[in-house]
C-alpha cells in the first residue's frame, strides 16, 4: 500500500513538472517501474485512512524530535508546546 501511495503522489506531482522536462520523464519512468510491482485495483477506504493516519503520526514524531534536538543543541529553555499533540 505504501508503494501505491507513492505512485499516487508521483502522479499528482506530474502536472507541476512541465511536460517533456527531465524531471517529468524521470517521474514517468519511476511510475512505470513501480506500477509493475503493485497489485491492480483500488485500495479500500479503510486502508487509505489508516495509511494517512500513520503518515500523520510519523510527521508529528519527526517534528517533535526536531524541536527537541534543536533545543538541546541551542541551549534553549524547556519546550512549551505551541502545537497540541494529537489526542490532547
Amino acid at each position: 500500500m505504501t508503494i501505491k501511495s507513492a505512485i499516487d503522489m508521483l502522479q499528482n506531482a506530474l502536472p507541476g513538472l512541465g511536460t517533456g522536462g527531465e524531471a517529468h520523464s524521470a517521474v514517468l519512468t519511476a511510475i512505470r517501474a513501480l506500477s509493475r510491482h503493485v497489485p491492480q485495483g483500488e485500495p479500500t477506504a479503510g486502508v487509505q485512512q489508516t495509511q494517512l493516519q500513520d503518515m500523520l503520526r510519523q510527521t508529528m514524531r519527526n517534528a517533535l524530535l526536531q524541536r527537541v534536538m534543536a533545543q538541546q543543541g541551542g541551549g534553549q529553555q524547556p519546550m512549551s508546546p505551541s502545537v497540541p499533540m494529537p489526542g490532547a
